[in-house]
């Protein structure tokens, strides 16, 4: 026989310990989600990491790329994921350092208006 004080109202008790596991369990499970969406991240990043030293921008090759062909190279790759032009900045002659001032001024233009330019004239005039 299970003993039942008289005093406490042992069904009530019983349901509050079980309304607490029940809130406890699913505290834990949103916590444990939490973690994984954040380790996810960390590795989506890692990958993305590991992807540009494996990819041909970073390749060793037996002569070198320069900084301003590694910084082409580069543009090339951002314009492409962004859907914009950047063949006349790659291909204007300009240093690696003036190709990224002329993209970033590109990529802002587009972002405060929506305007995508196509070409350094209007980058430079606009």
């Amino acid at each position: 026989m299970q003993y039942k004080p008289e005093n406490v109202d042992t069904d009530k008790a019983l349901a509050y310990i079980e309304t607490c596991r029940t809130e406890d369990m699913r505290r834990e499970d949103k916590q444990i989600e939490s973690i994984k969406k954040y380790h996810e991240g960390v590795r989506d990043g890692l990958d993305k990491a590991e992807d540009i030293f494996r990819s041909a921008l970073c390749e060793k090759k037996a002569i070198p790329a320069s900084y301003d062909e590694c910084v082409g190279s580069a543009i090339r790759k951002i314009a492409q994921e962004l859907n914009l032009a950047c063949s006349d900045i790659v291909e204007s002659g300009k240093s690696g350092d003036e190709m990224c001032s002329a993209f970033a001024e590109r990529i802002r233009r587009w972002c405060e208006t929506g305007e995508k330019v196509d070409n350094l004239a209007e980058v430079a005039h606009g």
